[in-house]
């Protein structure tokens, strides 16, 4: 059984490192603000020296909208392995990992459970608005379901405190002087981000222990999980649904035998394998070359964001949560300047004055934001002039052009066109709860096990098999499956895993389905969708995803309800 907790592993983070093998910027985020307009209790800290705010935090469940229920829970995954070179094993408490469940509030019912993976660098927050789309149309349907939205064991090591008092008091304040200014939350200052040498023992968190801590819930979240268990990965979390499916557990288990069907969002597994001299040495090459295991074993245990490295992330949460509290609110910030300048290549003095919102949404939408993995269509800029400019990243983009203008933003809805993400869907993605939209120390190993497991085929008794890399039957594969198309994983994307998948195996709804059927596999277009649009999106005729997630669902699991776990 699931069980909440109130014991998370937020707050294990030490000195400040340079991140691993990528050229980070070490873009230290120092907040220019003025005073908070209030303290918590309407009483505002001495500003005559570094601040002392007082604890709070964000309750475990909640209800975001009427009628949906979200939960943070914990849940044990599997014990990995110890780092060989190092000898570290993963700390007491280490081996686990969280879910937000949202599900109908007073559910005793359900038809089905759908399990979420992100992306790279991808919290379970990334799913808020999805989740609850879906959660929202099964109730109108009559047909209730639940969702259970993933963070990796890699995010329980962040630091939320600061972050989590901030939304507690509604005070972006307590997380701008906890991470950027030496100030104190309950006493407790932030030790700055972890260094690679203190996690050595996240070199073994690769590809097999998160499939390990994926069965764990999928184990725990129905008596028949190939009834009514989905697994749904969003990009990278794509090339690990696939991976799930092809994988041979030690116990002989199939993962497409434990699940009903499978929903690929904008992502998909690589075709072929790289050589086993590329895993043991590193692909070189691109903004983001590979390390291989003796790097990641020796040194390089996670992963920070090309250019940006780690304060990125508080600097993202920070700056969504004034877009959701002042969003019309011009604030000067030099850390947030030093953000944009760096995303949008310009000095941090030429970046202009603008509001919240504006900040936001120049840092994330898609005509400005260099990093497409990451690009929205949250709407448009609108106060000033703008100039187009080539990214570091290699697209054509926008800009501010008059550091004097002063620039607001039009939401995705009042845009013309039309958009499809609000600016507040993607800052509550950020914000909510006791998780966020990102992973901070995105494990090295993950990335380089899904590359040694292209094609999914992988050989017994071959190198892959002695790695641990259990990715057998590709072939075998008989769970119906959903594909969403978006602006990184085209529809002949998903062309490889349509030729190699078995048809849909009996007992079944759709039994015998072969792969040219949808009712076998689907692939839908979200049109001019970005990465995260099917996420973010709202719940409008524009956006196909819900309605087709939910169709699928429905379609492929068993009939009837069962009681929620």
């Amino acid at each position: 059984m699931i069980t909440a907790t109130h014991a998370p592993l937020r707050h294990r983070a030490l000195a400040l490192a340079a991140g691993g093998a990528f050229v980070v910027l070490g873009l230290a985020g120092c907040g220019d603000g003025g005073a908070p307009d209030a303290g918590i209790d309407g009483g505002l800290p001495d500003a005559g020296a570094p601040r002392d705010w007082p604890a709070a935090e964000v309750p475990l469940d909640d209800e975001p909208e009427p009628g949906i229920a979200r939960a943070w829970i914990a849940v044990d995954g599997v014990v990995a392995p110890n780092n060989p070179v190092t000898g570290e094993a993963s700390p007491p408490g280490h081996d686990r990992f969280a879910v937000v469940r949202y599900r109908p509030v007073g559910a005793t019912e359900l038809r089905a459970s759908v399990v979420m993976v992100p992306g790279i660098f991808g919290g379970a927050g990334s799913f808020d608005p999805l989740a609850r789309h879906l959660v929202r149309r099964s109730i109108e349907a009559g047909e209730p379901i639940e969702v259970l939205a993933v963070d990796r064991r890699a995010n329980l090591l962040e630091d939320l405190r600061g972050a989590d008092a901030a939304e507690a008091m509604r005070e972006p304040d307590v997380a701008r002087g906890y991470y950027f200014d030496g100030e104190t939350v309950g006493g407790e200052a932030f030790a700055g981000f972890l260094p690679q040498a203190d996690v050595s023992y996240m070199s073994e968190w690769g590809l097999a222990t998160h499939l390990g801590d994926l069965r764990a819930l999928i184990d725990a979240t129905a008596s028949s999980p190939r009834e009514r268990v989905f697994l749904l990965g969003h990009s990278l979390g794509g090339a690990m649904t696939e991976a799930f499916l092809a994988w041979r557990f030690e116990d002989g288990a199939r993962g497409a035998d434990l699940l009903a069907g499978a929903i690929l969002v904008d992502g998909a597994a690589a075709d072929a394998p790289i050589t086993e001299a590329e895993y043991q040495g590193g692909v070189t090459g691109g903004i983001a070359p590979l390390p291989g295991l003796e790097a990641i074993r020796g040194g390089t245990r996670y992963i920070a964001l090309p250019l940006l490295g780690l304060d990125v992330y508080p600097q993202a949460e920070l700056a969504a949560m004034e877009a959701l509290y002042a969003p019309d609110e011009v604030r000067v910030d030099r850390g947030r300047a030093e953000v944009l300048g760096a995303l949008l290549t310009l000095p941090p003095q030429r970046v202009p004055p603008m509001t919240n919102a504006a900040a936001f949404g120049w840092a994330f939408d898609e005509a400005s934001n260099g990093l497409s993995f990451a690009a929205v269509s949250v709407g448009a800029s609108t106060g000033g002039p703008t100039e187009p400019y080539d990214s570091l990243f290699g697209a054509t983009l926008i800009r501010p052009s008059d550091p004097s203008a002063t620039y607001a933003w039009i939401d995705a809805p009042d845009a013309d066109p039309p958009e499809l993400t609000p600016l507040a869907s993607l800052a509550h993605m950020w914000v909510d709860g006791r998780t966020n939209f990102a992973e901070w120390y995105f494990p090295a190993r993950l990335s380089l096990d899904l590359a040694a497991v292209g094609g999914l085929a992988a050989p017994e008794g071959g190198w892959q098999s002695q790695a641990g890399l259990r990715a057998f039957d590709g072939a075998l594969v008989d769970a119906p499956i959903l594909a969403i198309a978006a602006a990184l994983a085209p529809p002949e994307r998903y062309d490889a895993l349509r030729a190699r998948a078995a048809p849909v195996g009996p007992g079944r709804p759709n039994a015998g389905a072969t792969r040219t059927e949808p009712a076998g596999f689907e692939v839908v277009d979200a049109g001019e969708a970005t990465h995260i649009d099917p996420l973010s999106a709202a719940d409008v005729p524009a956006n196909p995803t819900p309605a087709a997630i939910l169709a699928f669902v429905l379609a492929n699991a068993a009939p009837g309800l069962v009681d929620a776990r």
